[in-house]
């Protein structure tokens, strides 16, 4: 009988690109000594190597594996996979034991938003008068480490044209999807600015 027991040894992993390492314990738990031991893991970059693949009753070895991070597992929150080690005692049957391990992935998402306004001199008299208009446009960022969906863009003055953005990759950045125009008030003008 043989135990397998994984740990990870990575902390603070938030963005895609990062390692996971991963270190496998195998004991042999029986009476027997057990060979031939093989350990797979069922997704990380390269296949563990071990210390040893015969063991004698109550010895252990060591095995250590790493896995890279992709933005699928960041959007998911966590990252799930699974060890399975085999070996052949000496009467010629199989042993094998399992361990899952499940990596939680902190998720922030986050989003900017950055609005600029030009002031259209319709008249061309260098003045702003009532009817003239004011366009705007809008980029969006994404500041943070998980991808976003379905960004939409709102505005409690004016109505604003475009999007949703199906997708916004972290990092990105649109600055042509959404835009607005306001037209101006003998108010605004009295007030000197909208």
């Amino acid at each position: 009988m043989r135990c397998l027991d994984k740990t990870s040894t990575t902390t603070a992993v938030t963005t895609a690109g990062q390692e996971i390492t991963y270190n496998y314990l195998i004991t042999n738990t029986g009476s027997l000594t057990i060979s031939g031991i093989s350990l797979v893991d069922d997704n990380v970059d390269a296949q563990p190597t071990c210390t040893a693949t015969t063991l004698a009753p109550g010895a252990t070895t060591n095995c250590s594996a790493t896995y890279t991070v992709t933005q699928a597992d960041i959007d998911a929150g966590q990252y799930y996979n699974q060890a399975t080690v085999t070996g052949t005692d000496p009467n010629g049957a199989d042993v094998t034991d399992t361990d899952d391990h499940t990596e939680p992935l902190p998720q922030n998402p986050l989003i900017d938003i950055v609005k600029t306004g030009t002031f259209l001199d319709e008249s061309g008299d260098g003045f702003a008068q009532v009817g003239e208009t004011i366009t705007y446009a809008f980029t969006v960022e994404n500041t943070g480490n998980v991808t976003l969906t379905n960004v939409t863009v709102t505005d409690p003055l004016i109505t604003v044209s475009g999007g949703p953005i199906a997708t916004l990759a972290v990092g990105a950045s649109d600055a042509a999807t959404f835009t607005g125009s306001y037209t101006l008030t003998q108010g605004d003008i009295d007030a000197g600015g909208v």
